[in-house]
């Protein structure tokens, strides 16, 4: 069949007292080091990270982090 691509947006939102941007704390506030092991361990590709909301001063507030896998359609 047809390879094509499958994504997933991880949010990582600054969180001072959780030491920077962490995932939610449903997610368990996951850095981004351990966001991208945990996603290459499933089999999914670091691809980007896009900056999604801006605070004060031009300070990003939230990112997501944008991976990619393989799947047959």
């Amino acid at each position: 069949g047809i390879i094509m691509k499958k994504y997933k947006f991880i949010r990582m939102t600054y969180k001072m007292l959780k030491g920077g941007y962490v995932t939610a704390k449903e997610d368990g506030y996951r850095n981004h080091r351990t966001v991208i092991r945990d996603m290459a361990v499933l089999g999914w590709r670091f691809v980007s990270q896009l900056p999604v909301e801006v605070g004060s001063y031009g300070a990003i507030a939230s990112y997501d982090l944008v991976f990619e896998i393989d799947c047959e359609n």
